[in-house]
């Protein structure tokens, strides 16, 4: 365990365009220095140690080669490379924050989470999400949904075309519901649509959880325009968020609770017609989210490093990597299928 004097040597490994973001965040970071950078593009590699003035390599094992061992690093590298990284840099001590999804199948993440445990390291899973001001600003409502329903579609940037959109995009909506939900999924129907490549690129899957809760969620990356939004429903409130805009709104029922005992009983009494001047706004309070600004992944890097030099607990564990691992992968079973898995054959 660090401590939070110490300058902590940090390394990247991916030199593209989030594993540059990850480079310039260490590089900002008080008490973190920027020791590496890796990727197999040479030119790629090159460029970003240039641009971060650090040393550049091909590889993680020309990096240790080179005398360098740093005590924490990202992964930022195609998901299919994730297992053979963790390994390299698990075997010498390094703590890890891994890009989403952990690995491409449960095995490999179930492999990467045994890594770390074996030799003590801290790991974190890159569901930048949960640190998005919206989400945050939601957790503080402590909601309890009952259903959820969630859009994430954006234009075809051919960035992740060597996974389908359910690991590329709707991955990150799978680990936020299952965060609010807090339960087990019992069953998955899905049915995906392949328009580019050899993946799906438009995909919609209905979650049913083990508490009763059903979660629809559409992710789409051939769409003309960005749009992510999450609504949740539960007793106590409605809740509207989107992403992209950083904004939600909160519905509460607990405004003017005596009043709404009163529509109840005129309900019950079948007296409709004197509901009819009633303003539904002055039943319920309506209310803007209170979003506080910041940049999701910083504050997913400065939450790994916290728990790098604390010992405390990662924000997004392994486990949580591996949940959204294996209902991606049941969502794809379900769209290969064209039918539903359940919680047994999980």
């Amino acid at each position: 365990m660090m401590q939070e004097a110490a300058i902590l040597n940090v390394a990247v490994a991916g030199a593209g365009r989030m594993g540059c973001h990850h480079a310039r965040i260490y590089t900002e970071q008080p008490g973190c220095r920027l020791v590496g950078v890796c990727d197999p593009d040479p030119a790629r590699a090159a460029a970003a140690g240039e641009q971060f003035h650090c040393p550049a390599f091909r590889s993680a094992a020309d990096l240790f080669a080179a005398g360098i061992t740093p005590q924490a690093a990202s992964i930022a590298a195609p998901t299919v490379q994730h297992r053979a990284l963790a390994e390299e840099f698990f075997r010498r001590g390094a703590h890890l924050l891994i890009e989403k999804p952990l690995a491409p199948s449960l095995l490999e993440a179930r492999g990467i989470v045994n890594l770390a445990r074996n030799r003590g390291c801290v790991l974190q899973v890159g569901h930048s999400e949960r640190f998005n001001p919206v989400v945050r600003a939601l957790d503080r409502h402590c909601l309890k949904p009952r259903f959820v329903e969630v859009h994430r579609v954006s234009p075809m940037t051919f960035r992740s075309v060597d996974i389908g959109v359910v690991l590329d995009l709707m991955i990150h909506d799978i680990d936020i519901v299952h965060h609010f939900v807090a339960a087990p999924v019992e069953s998955v129907a899905a049915v995906g649509v392949s328009v580019i490549g050899q993946f799906e690129d438009i995909a919609n899957a209905r979650l049913v959880f083990t508490n009763g809760c059903v979660a629809n969620l559409t992710a789409s990356r051939l769409a003309l325009k960005t749009e992510r939004r999450m609504r949740l429903f539960s007793p106590e409130m409605y809740a509207s968020v989107d992403y992209h805009k950083k904004a939600g709104v909160v519905i509460q029922r607990t405004a003017n609770e005596q009043q709404l005992d009163m529509v109840r009983r005129k309900i019950a009494a079948g007296e409709l017609a004197e509901l009819g001047d009633l303003n539904y706004t002055e039943l319920v309070r309506y209310e803007p989210l209170v979003v506080e600004e910041c940049e999701p992944l910083r504050a997913e890097i400065e939450s790994f490093l916290h728990s790098v030099r604390t010992g405390a607990a990662p924000a997004v564990t392994g486990e949580d990597g591996c949940f959204a691992v294996d209902v991606a992968a049941r969502i794809g079973a379900a769209i290969a299928a064209g039918g539903e898995t359940r919680l047994a054959e999980a």
